[in-house]
Parts: structure tokens; C-alpha cells; sequence
């Protein structure tokens, strides 16, 4: 996977997707702007769902972290960047998928908060990119017209720069705990846009979209700790 190339992406979108929304903002903010104190904030987490399974399975299933940006008390501006190790066993075949994936996007709050608040009940819109390999290790082929039935492969075969292109709709929950700390879950509904397969192979597993329906759907979750850090604060 082109790392130079996808770091230029993500930057690009971002630079597009802040300047569509800051507009927007501007609009709001200068309705009452002469009563409110408009800060702006980047928030920083971690998955911690993904550590305690590696602690209970003893394997490196890889890791994500989050970052979002408030461009106002509705509107945030939301990325994931990860790794996936993914072991993947079942009846007639075990493989093996490992890569990274980057999703970009915004999150929209719903939940109208008190004075001193800053909880979230928010939906939000994802695209996501993958750069992965798939390693077949086995797998059994089953022929009803033979008399012993099966047979069985090991190629040990990787197919490498592997891509998957797809979209997300999230809803979620964020709660400030402590002061600028926060606790944050949320569901994922995920559609296959396009995607590179191995020769005579599927891909079962793609990292940041996780197991793949026949309907080319996929669901997802996660659990974050996270931290706001105010950048700057201006009086209207």
C-alpha cells in the first residue's frame, strides 16, 4: 500500500471537508455573536475494546484510534486510522488478513445538552479505505460425486495489495466523565462500495470493515476512551 499516497488523501479531504463545514458554521455562529463564546476542540482517543479481546485471546488483533474536530455543538468532523490481524478459522477453510484502513467523515449531535455540558447522542457518515493481504492456509473442497467425499489443501499462498472501498452510517453515545475526558460506544452499518479479491479466493475479513456478508454488507462497533483538547477560544 502507497503510505505517502493515502496520508495525501486523508489530508486533502480533510482540508475539503473543513471548508464545507466551517461555512456552515459561520452562518450559525453569526446569528448570535454577540452573546456566545464559540471554542473549538480536537478530541483524541483510543479503541479499548480491541486490548482487553487481545488480552483474552493472546493475539495482536491490531488497534484504532480516534480524532474528531468540533466545528460547533452539532457539527464534528470525525477520522479512524487502524491496523487488523485477523485469524480467520471455519469449516473448509482458515485464513489469515492483516493491513490498515482510514475512515473519514462527520458525526452530527442530536442531544441537546445543559449549560456546562458536552454529551453526545449522534449519528454520522463514513468513507473508509483499506490496504490489507489475505494469507490462505487451508481450505476443503467437497466433491458429493466422489466416494471419500472431500479434500483437502494447504497452500499457505498470501495475495498481497488487496483494496476495499466502502461507507458507514454510525450511531453512537459520548459522555464526559471527567472533565474533557469521555467515554464514547457506537454501532456501524457498513456497504462494500468496491474491492481487489484474491484468484479464487473471497475476501472473509478486511480490516476496518470487518467480517463480509454475502450481501456485501458488514456491522461493526467500538468502544472509546478519549481526550478534548481545547485549541483555541474566541469571544463573538
Amino acid at each position: 500500500m502507497n503510505k505517502p499516497y493515502i496520508l495525501k488523501y486523508i489530508i486533502s479531504s480533510l482540508v475539503i471537508l473543513s471548508s464545507v463545514f466551517i461555512q456552515a458554521q459561520e452562518t450559525e455562529i453569526a446569528v448570535d455573536s454577540l452573546t456566545k463564546k464559540q471554542a473549538h476542540y480536537i478530541r483524541l482517543g483510543i479503541d479499548i475494546s480491541r486490548p482487553i479481546i487481545q488480552l483474552i485471546q493472546k493475539e495482536d488483533l491490531g488497534f484504532e484510534i480516534t480524532a474528531d474536530y468540533q466545528l460547533n455543538p452539532k457539527w464534528f468532523i470525525a477520522l479512524e486510522l487502524g491496523t487488523a490481524s485477523e485469524p480467520g478459522l471455519e469449516d473448509y477453510i482458515a485464513f489469515h488478513t492483516k493491513g490498515q484502513y482510514a475512515k473519514l467523515g462527520f458525526n452530527y449531535n442530536t442531544f441537546k445538552n445543559w449549560e456546562g455540558m458536552h454529551n453526545e447522542v449522534y449519528f454520522g457518515l463514513r468513507y473508509g479505505f483499506s490496504g490489507f493481504q489475505q494469507k490462505l492456509i487451508r481450505y476443503t473442497t467437497v466433491d458429493l460425486d466422489d466416494y471419500f467425499g472431500s479434500y483437502t489443501a494447504t497452500p499457505n499462498h498470501t495475495f498481497d495489495n488487496l483494496t476495499a472501498h466502502w461507507g458507514e452510517l454510525h450511531v453512537g453515545l459520548k459522555v464526559e466523565i471527567l472533565r474533557n475526558l469521555f467515554l464514547s460506544s457506537s454501532i456501524h452499518f457498513k456497504k462494500l462500495i468496491s474491492q481487489t479479491k484474491p484468484d479464487g479466493f473471497a475476501n472473509l475479513y478486511i480490516p476496518g470493515f470487518n467480517s463480509v456478508l454475502v450481501s456485501n454488507n458488514g456491522i461493526g462497533f467500538n468502544y472509546t476512551i478519549s481526550y478534548r483538547i481545547p485549541l483555541n477560544t474566541k469571544i463573538l
